[in-house]
């Protein structure tokens, strides 16, 4: 058993952050910082904004005068989040590695991306973000489609990210215009998904919190959020570690089993996460009342 308690990090790993990476596709559409390099709670790293700046003609200013936006970055500090869980030896020892799998894996990135897009939305406040709409208590296409044309006003970048609650995503796909095109149509009657509409790249969020301000969704460009990970340290005397990294996004989390003298086994997933208001014009938010 020792063998496979020490093989265990680097495959649980490996399942952690392939499930969170799909389950944080929203993160796409933010600007972001994703490092493998090992840091710890409280660093601060400097996330990019890169927005949207207009050509002017060449005066006698030179090339150092000021569009209306520039390529500028923000502070983001970082947090140490986990998610752990204790295993029988028994149960090790009669199921295996697969234990593992269908125990932990899920559970642990079912944890970790929610206290992600908690941290998310917990910016999306008045006080951060005050270009605000009341759609009421239903969301429309044509509600979409003006919130898009506020952001094109507003000159932010694509790309475009539409998060909303269960409420506001499935007033949009049971929207008449929606429906009636047929291609994003058949998609939406079969697998329920939206895709991109209007420009924007539509994200459900569950558990979106209300934040006592009547929010039920936001619609941003890329240079509204910023967003920074990083492996955390640990080095505890006889834990086994690992870390793993999302190839497509550079996300990364880290794994300690830990094996107790009584034979149980602490397991527990860990990442680094933090957020930061970025370009405050870019993000719009959507409110029912």
């Amino acid at each position: 058993m020792s063998n496979s308690i020490a093989s265990a990090p680097a495959v649980l790993a490996q399942g952690v952050i392939k499930a969170l990476a799909n389950k944080l596709p929203v993160l796409s559409g933010f600007s972001t910082v994703f490092t493998s390099s090992i840091a710890g709670a409280g660093k601060t790293i400097q996330v990019p904004l890169i927005g949207t700046s207009t050509a002017t003609e060449f005066s006698s200013g030179g090339y150092l005068t000021q569009d209306d936006a520039t390529v500028t970055s923000t502070s983001v500090t970082l947090k140490h989040f986990k998610v752990s869980s204790r295993f029988s030896p028994l149960d090790v020892r009669e199921y295996g590695m697969g234990f593992f799998a269908n125990n932990f894996v899920e559970t642990a990135a079912i944890a970790l991306s929610q206290k992600c897009m908690t941290e998310i939305n917990s910016l999306i406040t008045n006080a951060n973000y005050s270009s605000n709409t009341v759609t009421g208590v239903a969301l429309s296409y044509a509600e979409v489609v003006a919130e898009q044309k506020s952001l094109d006003d507003a000159k932010a970048p694509d790309k475009r990210a539409l998060v909303l609650n269960n409420t506001y995503l499935s007033n949009l796909r049971s929207d008449a215009t929606i429906i009636a095109a047929f291609q994003l149509g058949a998609n939406v009657i079969s697998t329920g998904s939206l895709g991109t509409i209007a420009g924007a790249q539509v994200y459900q969020f569950s558990n979106l919190a209300t934040n006592s301000e009547n929010l039920a969704g936001f619609i941003c460009g890329a240079d509204a959020i910023a967003v920074a990970t990083a492996l955390p340290f640990n080095e505890i005397p006889g834990a086994e570690v690992s870390q793993a990294t999302d190839p497509a996004t550079g996300l990364s989390v880290q794994v300690m089993i830990i094996q107790e003298q009584s034979g149980y086994l602490n397991v527990t997933a860990t990442l680094l996460f933090g957020t930061a208001v970025g370009r405050a014009t870019s993000l719009r938010r959507l409110l029912t009342a």
